[in-house]
C-alpha cells in the first residue's frame, strides 16, 4: 500500500474514531482542554505506527496509547507521597488512623507541594535541602512554600478557633 492510501485509511479513521476517542479522554481527564490533547498525543503516535496497525485492532490500539498518555500525564502531575521517605514507610504505617485522620484533615487546604514539603520539614525533621533534594526543587522554595504554608495553617488554626464555642 502506498504511502498516500495509508494517510487516506488513517485520515477516515479519525474522522469515525474522533468522538469516541474524545469521549474517552475526558471521563479519564474530566477536562476537555487535556482530553483533545490526550487524544492528539495518541493519534500522532498511531500515525507513526501507522503501517504495522492492524485494521480489526487500531481502535483499540490507540485507546490504549490514550489511557497511556493519560496515566503517564498523572504521574508527572502526582505530588510526592507525603507519607514515604526514601524507601520506608513512615513509622511503618502504625501511627493510629486517628491521629492519621487528624493530621491529613489539618493538611487539607494545603496544596500538594505544600503538603509535602511541611510534612517532609516539620514531621519528619528532615533538613531543607534533603527536602530539596527530594522534592527536586532548590532550597529557597523549601523556605518560602514552607513559610507560606505555615502562614496558612497558622490562618485556618486561628480561624475555626473562632468557630468553636
Amino acid at each position: 500500500m502506498a504511502r498516500s492510501d495509508l494517510d487516506v485509511e488513517f485520515e477516515e479513521f479519525v474522522a469515525a474514531a474522533w468522538p469516541r476517542l474524545r469521549r474517552a479522554a475526558w471521563l479519564l481527564s474530566h477536562d476537555s482542554h487535556e482530553a483533545e490533547d490526550l487524544v492528539q498525543s495518541a493519534l500522532a503516535k498511531a500515525y507513526a505506527s501507522w503501517g504495522r496497525v492492524t485494521r480489526e485492532g487500531a481502535y483499540a490500539y490507540v485507546h490504549r496509547t490514550l489511557v497511556n498518555g493519560y496515566i503517564d500525564s498523572v504521574r508527572r502531575r502526582r505530588p510526592v507521597p507525603v507519607d514515604r521517605i526514601g524507601d520506608g514507610w513512615v513509622h511503618g504505617g502504625e501511627a493510629p488512623v486517628d491521629d492519621r485522620s487528624e493530621l491529613s484533615e489539618l493538611l487539607a487546604p494545603l496544596s500538594p507541594r505544600e503538603r509535602s514539603i511541611i510534612v517532609w520539614r516539620y514531621y519528619l525533621d528532615a533538613p531543607e535541602s534533603e527536602v530539596a533534594r527530594q522534592l527536586g526543587v532548590s532550597t529557597g522554595t523549601v523556605k518560602s512554600t514552607a513559610s507560606r504554608a505555615l502562614s496558612r495553617l497558622r490562618s485556618a488554626h486561628s480561624t475555626a478557633g473562632k468557630d468553636r464555642p
